[in-house]
């Protein structure tokens, strides 16, 4: 794994940890935690745009509410993961 990617995936791993509510830093860390592994550089700069938003944007993208820009594979991934969460 290059180091750019591995740098990536460390932010991605330590944002999901500090998001600012206790209730979003364990949903948003368990979402984070099942699916990185799996995405390549690409989709994990989606990801990092994603877990970057505020909190109440974050729910109403995992709701289905707002249209987004965020990876459609990223974006699915949420909407599967809050329905299982």
């Amino acid at each position: 794994m290059n180091s750019n990617k591995q740098n990536l995936i460390n932010k991605i791993k330590y944002r999901s940890q500090y998001r600012g509510t206790k209730e979003m830093d364990i949903f948003v860390n368990s979402f984070v935690n099942k699916i990185i592994n799996d995405l390549d550089f690409d989709e994990l700069e989606h990801l990092s745009k994603l877990i970057n938003l505020n909190d109440e944007e974050i729910v109403e993208i995992s709701d289905g509410k707002v249209k987004t820009d965020i990876n459609k594979k990223i974006f699915n991934l949420l909407i599967d993961f809050k329905k299982k969460y």
